[in-house]
């Protein structure tokens, strides 16, 4: 499980965040999880860090390796396989020579055109729905708002792993623009509920 955590507070906003009451509380969470939500689908949508740098390409090793498994899948050199780009921008490989047993044609999962971290959807989708799922990491208690998942290879996503050859691709974080919109947000319910809201 990896995750990050959003503090009320939000770096001395709040003195003391018993002041906020938990319906208050409640109501910022609820926002938040919102402004959470936008922020990660958009580091997916721009591959960016939440830092807003760019995330690393993928390495033309894993380019081969996606095409020769598309390859594999038409039943290899004795199937005559041709590459070929579609009117979309995906690689397909077709075999010219069908071979039994195999299909006829297959999709290049990966392309200097494909999403990074965008694969199965799987990871992306436990970090951007708001709606709990089996892999999001949805959490809070009275002062803090954990935000992250469970999908086993997300760690080595947003770390790095050296003895992958991984580079590291932080998905997970608060960034500078959400920040600004959190600190909004929790201003205004402050306000309101101190006015009696």
């Amino acid at each position: 499980m990896i995750t990050a955590s959003v503090d009320v507070q939000l770096r001395g906003l709040l003195a003391n965040p018993a002041q906020l009451s938990e319906r208050a509380t409640r109501e910022f969470f609820r926002t938040a999880r919102v402004i959470l939500s936008q922020d990660h689908a958009e580091r997916f949508q721009t591959s960016t860090a939440p830092d807003g740098s760019p995330w690393q390409p993928l390495s033309p090793n894993t380019l081969r390796r996606s095409v020769l498994q598309a390859i594999g899948k038409v039943g290899g050199s004795a199937a005559r396989p041709i590459v070929r780009r579609t009117a979309s921008g995906a690689l397909v490989v077709r075999a010219r020579r069908p071979v039994a047993g195999y299909q006829r044609t297959a999709r290049v999962r990966r392309t200097r055109q494909s999403k990074i971290l965008v694969d199965t959807g799987r990871l992306r989708s436990s970090v951007v729905t708001i709606a709990a799922s089996a892999d999001a990491v949805r959490t809070q208690d009275s002062v803090t708002l954990t935000w992250g998942t469970r999908v086993q290879y997300a760690r080595a996503h947003q770390q790095g792993d050296p003895s992958r050859n991984l580079p590291a691709r932080p998905f997970l974080g608060v960034s500078s623009r959400a920040y600004r919109k959190l600190v909004v947000e929790l201003t205004s319910i402050i306000q309101r509920y101190a006015a009696g809201g």
